[in-house]
């Protein structure tokens, strides 16, 4: 089956699953550092926990990519992951201790990651030339939508006064987990579409050598993730510091992606016109900022107010990092380059959360924050000094 003939009720299946995986992370993000710390992780332990597991994507992310293109098959890895991350997250809400939730965290993040990181492989293979980035973005906005959904709907699933304790919390436990089963059934009928060999192109002919500016871009990219989304692990620690309820904890998170869909809806066909790098660029600069308005938060709603500048980080990078990707890979390594772009979130991320539980530790969260607005400087910098164009016309 060629890329024009895919079916639309395929395309719509897409971005079914897209709503669901990007949706399932309204119940990850904003409750299971709470469930860590109420099963009595400390903040040192919570950054062991939430950074080994990312870490270990540096492992298998890459594998699931190359396989995933030696096969040139997408969905029995997306069906495969769903079902891990299912299950990991079915016997979450029955664990407790520092090695078993280590263990089951390895097991449901990389599950998660790579149903995010295949999601760009496919809908890159669908985009025409030039078009990727409002390509994806058509699609992965349908996600942020499914954020807020799923945010907001498990925010109502618990007591709306201050309480997270295990009891509190346990609902999220018991009907997150059922979204990627939903995902894994959609799994099965998502366009999978293959190569395309063109007739003046030898079966021998070489594959097409890495760009080295993509190497330059995830370094850049790898700085950033390392600030953001280490110190985004301990917001809704944060949240509760200063008396926060589990619903004020959600719409805080709901509130980013509210902003993030509004974003996503336009930055994509105004890249595909006047290229990524500019764009890139506003995300990265505006990121140390809005750490940096975290610190003098007196209540949840300063939090919730700043945490609107999210759609502009997440909103921009988070779609147009995989546009720039996908500019420069083709389809015999989409899968890998993809991949390598996840397991570089993946590794940065794991050794911000590292670092930013030893910093709010045994010194504080506001601290952490300053610490890693710095390291979101030296990330806009090299972006802005030594990262170049992506897409070529």
């Amino acid at each position: 089956m060629s890329h024009g003939e895919i079916p639309r009720w395929r395309k719509l299946m897409l971005v079914l699953v897209m709503f669901l995986t990007t949706g399932c992370f309204g119940f990850i993000q904003p409750f299971v550092p709470l469930w860590l710390t109420a099963s009595g992780v400390s903040r040192g332990q919570l950054g062991v926990v939430t950074g080994v597991a990312t870490a270990m994507a540096l492992v298998i992310q890459p594998l699931l990519g190359k396989l995933s293109d030696r096969l040139d098959a997408r969905r029995p890895l997306m069906v495969g992951t769903a079902l891990v991350a299912w299950g990991a997250y079915l016997l979450y809400g029955r664990a407790s201790g520092f090695w078993p939730l280590l263990l089951l965290t390895i097991l449901a993040s990389n599950g998660f990651m790579y149903l995010n990181a295949v999601g760009g492989v496919l809908v890159g293979r669908l985009a025409g030339v030039g078009q990727g980035g409002a390509g994806y973005a058509r699609y992965r906005v349908w996600g942020s939508v499914g954020y807020v959904v799923i945010a907001m709907g498990s925010g109502l699933l618990i007591k709306p006064q201050p309480g997270m304790t295990r009891a509190d919390l346990a609902p999220i436990f018991t009907f997150g987990p059922w979204i990627f089963f939903l995902i894994a059934l959609g799994a099965l009928l998502v366009p999978d579409p293959k190569k395309r060999i063109s007739v003046n192109t030898p079966i021998d002919a070489p594959k097409k050598p890495i760009d080295p500016n993509l190497d330059r871009f995830l370094l850049a990219f790898g700085l950033y993730s390392f600030a953001l989304y280490g110190a985004s692990s301990f917001l809704a620690l944060y949240m509760r510091q200063l008396g926060a309820t589990p619903r004020q904890v959600t719409w805080m998170f709901a509130s980013g992606v509210v902003c993030e869909v509004l974003v996503m809806s336009q930055v994509g066909r105004w890249t595909d016109k006047h290229g990524r790098t500019p764009a890139l660029a506003l995300g990265f600069i505006l990121m140390p900022l809005r750490l940096l308005l975290y610190i003098p938060a007196l209540g949840p709603y300063w939090v919730i107010g700043v945490q609107f500048l999210h759609g502009l980080n997440f909103g921009i990078v988070g779609a147009i990092g995989v546009a720039f990707v996908n500019d420069l890979a083709d389809d015999s390594n989409r899968g890998a380059l993809q991949a390598r772009f996840a397991a570089t979130g993946g590794l940065a991320t794991a050794l911000g959360q590292l670092a930013c539980g030893y910093l709010a530790q045994n010194y504080s969260i506001p601290v952490m924050f300053a610490a890693m607005a710095g390291v979101g400087m030296i990330a806009a910098a090299l972006l802005i000094t030594r990262v170049g164009e992506s897409l070529k016309r």
